[in-house]
């Protein structure tokens, strides 16, 4: 059957949800992107701030006479391709190679970069016949854990567990700054202002959108967590603890607490990332590892 390249436009956003879903139905693993990542990128903050737009615009579908997707390239600084198959035809690929070549040629960066799942190997000799170079330093992963278990959850004394809008997005926004480390910046403002939109995205719950709060009302660790209820998935995102609160178990405790909730709801598994070794310590392990090739344009 013919495939043919289109545009994305803001209509096909849940088509391109059910499409990642479906990529995972059909591997039994990431390809790329969860739907948790695409739904944050539209819902966190770009379509409040109108950001929205310009970010559709490195997004390319392909897809047969009949509608179906086969192929979604997308950008989160990085350009990343979506495929339900581990062999896809090479004029496919060579398409979606020429879209963000092209779409970096149009930028400032001066250079093309794409991640690609390590048990793609067509996909790598690819980037290698077009002049792409590995970059050893950066790569990307998802981490996952199964929900067979209840977690143990035990919340310190002095701080509340607070779910949905028990929280104001202000106090979140603020969390959120204080967990990545950025007070004080452009980035900060417009996360105070525009904070909140997650809350629109097709996934969200408020019921698995946990903070957990100290006695001055000040969001100290939270974690959000979308579902894919096909592959009875949960995908933790965003995930973080204040700078100050660190070490102290609070991370753990709230992660835990959204792993116990997924279960209860009927989910099997929970994705997040990238590693480090605080998901390590947790019981977290590593499941699909992406290298990083860079081409300049």
């Amino acid at each position: 059957m013919t495939v043919r390249f289109r545009a994305y436009t803001s209509e096909d956003m849940l088509k391109v949800r059910q499409f990642l879903s479906h990529v995972y139905s059909n591997l039994g693993r990431p390809n790329s992107w969860l739907i948790a990542r695409f739904e944050f990128e539209i819902f966190f903050l770009q379509k409040n701030a109108g950001w929205l737009p310009e970010w559709e615009q490195n997004i390319a579908l392909w897809e047969e006479e009949d509608g179906n997707l086969v192929a979604v390239a997308c950008k989160d600084g990085d350009f990343y391709f979506q495929l339900d198959t581990e062999q896809p035809q090479e004029s496919l690929l060579m398409e979606m190679f020429e879209f963000i070549e092209e779409r970096s040629r149009q930028g400032t960066a001066g250079y093309c970069k794409l991640a690609v799942p390590a048990f793609m190997p067509q996909l790598e000799k690819m980037a290698l016949s077009r002049g792409y170079e590995l970059l050893p330093n950066e790569s990307d992963n998802f981490v996952s854990i199964a929900l067979d278990r209840i977690f143990p959850v035990e919340i310190p004394s002095g701080f509340t567990l607070c779910s949905g809008a028990e929280v104001s997005n202000r106090a979140k926004a603020q969390g959120h700054i204080m967990a990545f480390n950025y007070p004080g910046t452009p980035y900060a403002e417009q996360m105070l202002q525009y904070y909140g939109g997650i809350a629109e995205a097709p996934g969200y719950r408020p019921e698995l959108d946990l903070s957990l709060v100290n006695e001055l009302g000040e969001v100290v660790s939270f974690c959000n967590a979308f579902l894919d209820e096909e592959n009875k998935l949960g995908i933790l995102e965003p995930v973080g603890t204040h700078r100050d609160y660190r070490l102290h178990g609070l991370g753990r405790t709230i992660i835990y607490e959204a792993l116990n909730r997924l279960r209860a709801m009927g989910m099997v598994k929970a994705y997040t990332g990238p590693m480090q070794p605080f998901y390590q310590h947790i019981g977290f392990e590593l499941g699909v590892e992406l290298t990083v090739w860079k081409k300049e344009i």
